[in-house]
């Protein structure tokens, strides 16, 4: 997108890691129109670029799993072309996992990509190397009505009715005028 052109919302994630990707699937499979805002170049946050390559226990210590959804979808993503180890044969016939604890090892680049593809099949706009740098909000000061993001285009506003911060360290709330620690 050229960033001299004024463009609308109807959900801004700032932030993709797995909690924006997740935000704004959710998002765009409610028919909703997505900007997904990254800062970086990949896609993940901390379990790709931060090599945390581990998908922890999604079940209840004895094998039984307990997160589905998104955790799930986005689990067995990062596992779509292989894992490096630990993942059982049951995951990809639907069956009951009983033998291992549910978690694996996946490969970050290989699921960062893999993510970027889901994204953009949904119909999710993403913005890699762009940066939060304020929140305009109404009068009250209870809600946001815009954010001005910075790239190699330049400065520029996206409006939108939703904001989500998936940014891991409340950015945009902060940006917002929110108490945060």
């Amino acid at each position: 997108m050229k960033m001299t052109e004024i463009k609308k919302y109807d959900v801004i994630v700032a932030g993709g890691g797995i909690a924006g990707v997740a935000a704004a699937i959710a998002a765009a499979r409610e028919k909703q129109k997505v900007l997904l805002l990254e800062s970086g170049y990949m896609l993940g946050g901390l379990a790709t670029a931060g090599l945390i390559t581990i998908y922890l226990p999604l079940c209840d210590g004895k094998g039984n799993q307990v997160s589905f959804g998104l955790a799930e979808e986005l689990l067995k993503l990062s596992v779509a072309h292989g894992a490096q180890f630990d993942y059982p044969k049951e995951w990809f016939d639907n069956a009951a996992v009983k033998s291992k604890r549910y978690e694996t090892r996946f490969d970050a680049n290989v699921f960062a990509i893999l993510m970027e593809q889901l994204l953009l099949k949904e119909k999710v706009e993403i913005l890699y190397g762009t940066t939060v740098v304020s929140a305009d909000t109404n009068e009250s000061k209870d809600k946001i009505r815009a954010l001005k993001v910075y790239n190699r285009e330049g400065l520029t506003d996206v409006f939108a009715r939703t904001f989500v911060d998936a940014t891991g360290d409340a950015a945009v709330c902060k940006l917002a005028g929110e108490k945060t620690a």
